[in-house]
């Protein structure tokens, strides 16, 4: 499309950078401006938040001081579409399954849904999430032009329940540039250990996971030690007190809320990363981590097998004696465990970020579809 487009993007996420579509966002929209994008862009969120990246002179920012939730959609629904009139908006882009929904008939929409937790896991949410994107979801998914998912499997997730969308909704797969993007800090772990990154959620299945380790320990002569990194913990289950309970504290690392300076160094160090998720839309440790060359243990449901690939130990993610066995065979296994880690790093390379940038912008405007659709 050769005409300039003033395109608005609910920037929320930017609040929230170190969470999975907070990443999603920062590293497509880093990817617009170093590729120097003619449109216009417009990032639009409910609270001030830290700059990532150099914003171009022609993007704009506009921000509102709501601190909560509940709020902030609130905020949304009603001040985005007033900002939408006054900027004189093309294409509204919601990368985060919600949609303002008195935006004008004449903007182009575009909706970034990576899952369907609300409908395949309503029990590992809260209460408060699961309404918002029961009564939001649908209803934006049906107003949008176009969708986006991050995965084959995410849409056929997706599509299971909204088969009408099946004509308006392209993968594109996400990527890292987490192991080129910065320094490297000190590891905050001296010991060999394995690691979990994610937030500390039910989904993410760490009470099974740590049961498991708790045997995997009983079972190996020389067990490794774990490191948890979250961003945030919620539901009845909690990692902090299970270790506690377990005088687990010398051997399971639990840290949150780690900078990319961390994080690179626990990526680098790992002998392996765990993600044995109950559900995922698309697992985007899994790629930082391949991108270093650290083999996976790895749900083989989701579509988590579907991103790791041959470079995983994959394992049922409800069966934990299959996942002690897990660690304990990446433990003692050396040939094996340098044989997916060189097939992580090959696997790494092939998702890129520029990639995703040109492909979600090419669908931001019209021009084509990705290469995922069919």
């Amino acid at each position: 499309m050769d005409r300039v487009l003033n395109i608005a993007v609910d920037a929320r996420p930017l609040a929230f950078p170190n969470c999975g579509i907070g990443r999603y966002v920062v590293n497509l929209l880093r990817e617009f401006a170093l590729a120097q994008v003619p449109h216009r862009f417009f990032l639009y969120c409910d609270r001030p938040f830290e700059h990532r990246f150099p914003i171009p002179e022609h993007w704009t920012i506009r921000t509102g001081s709501i601190a909560s939730r509940g709020r902030s959609t609130a905020f949304a629904q009603t001040f985005f579409p007033v900002w939408v009139l006054k900027d004189g908006i093309d294409v509204f882009w919601s990368p985060r399954h919600q949609m303002p929904l008195l935006l004008s008939p004449r903007i182009r929409k575009v909706l970034t849904v990576h899952d369907v937790v609300w409908k395949r896991f309503p029990h590992t949410m809260t209460g408060d999430a699961v309404a918002l994107e029961a009564l939001l979801m649908p209803l934006s998914l049906r107003i949008a032009d176009q969708a986006i998912t991050d995965s084959q499997f995410s849409r056929c997730e997706i599509l299971s329940y909204f088969p009408w969308a099946k004509d308006k909704l392209d993968v594109v797969y996400l990527a890292s540039n987490l192991k080129a993007d910065g320094e490297t800090g000190s590891c905050p772990v001296s010991s060999r250990y394995f690691l979990v990154v994610g937030s500390y959620e039910p989904r993410k299945n760490l009470e099974r996971m740590l049961g498991a380790y708790i045997q995997y320990r009983k079972v190996s002569s020389d067990p490794l030690d774990l490191v948890i990194v979250g961003t945030e913990q919620w539901g009845a289950f909690s990692a902090r007190d299970f270790v506690a309970a377990n005088n687990l504290q010398s051997c399971v690392h639990l840290i949150q809320r780690a900078d990319d300076t961390v994080l690179r160094a626990l990526y680098a160090n790992a002998h392996a990363l765990v993600m044995v998720s109950l559900y995922e839309g698309f697992g985007l440790p899994l790629v930082e981590a391949m991108q270093w060359g650290v083999p996976l243990i790895a749900s083989n449901t989701s579509s988590v097998a579907e991103v790791a690939g041959d470079a995983a130990l994959l394992v049922d993610p409800y069966n934990a004696e299959a996942i002690t066995r897990a660690f304990k065979q990446m433990t003692e296994d050396e040939a094996m465990r340098h044989e997916l880690a060189y097939k992580a790093e090959s696997r790494g390379e092939q998702f890129s970020w520029r990639r995703a940038a040109s492909e979600t912008l090419a669908l931001l405007v019209g021009d084509s579809v990705a290469p995922g659709k069919k």
